[in-house]
């Protein structure tokens, strides 16, 4: 990979009580095999008082319970390569159209911070740009505060 980019929040902004950061991040990858792959990155820093397991729990059944004609096929704890606590959860969906989506969600715990990369793939593409995706999270470094 031989593009760094820090991204990071670039202003600052007053909200009311009741109200908090949910920033999402949006990076746009090549369109291939009819797909404009598109990887998403949240962070939570709000969840600090839950584990990796538990987060992952919550947000995995909340996910698949709105979500018609899903099968899991893999759902595993992992360790990223510099040694952070990771989880991969990939589900394949099957809209009306036939259309088979694979979609892939990685959740990182760095410091009491989650963050949830996920992004979509056909049949081919998961086995070529699903590895650069891989790659753009396991390059995650947050920035020191």
């Amino acid at each position: 990979m031989n593009y760094k980019m820090k991204t990071g929040r670039q202003f600052n902004i007053s909200l009311p009580d009741g109200w908090e950061d949910q920033t999402m991040y949006m990076y746009m990858g090549p369109e291939d095999s009819g797909v404009q792959h598109i990887l998403t990155l949240s962070i939570d820093d709000q969840s600090k008082d839950i584990d990796l397991d538990a987060y992952v729990e919550e947000r995995r059944d909340r996910l698949l319970g709105s979500m018609q004609s899903t099968d899991i096929l893999k759902d595993e704890e992992k360790t990223l390569p510099n040694g952070n606590p990771a989880h991969e959860l990939v589900f394949k969906i099957i809209p009306s159209d036939n259309n088979i989506i694979f979609r892939k969600m990685v959740f990182v715990s760095i410091k009491g911070v989650y963050y949830t990369f996920a992004a979509n793939f056909s049949k081919k593409t998961i086995k070529t740009i699903g590895v650069e995706v891989d790659a753009i999270i396991n390059s995650l470094v947050p920035l020191p505060e």
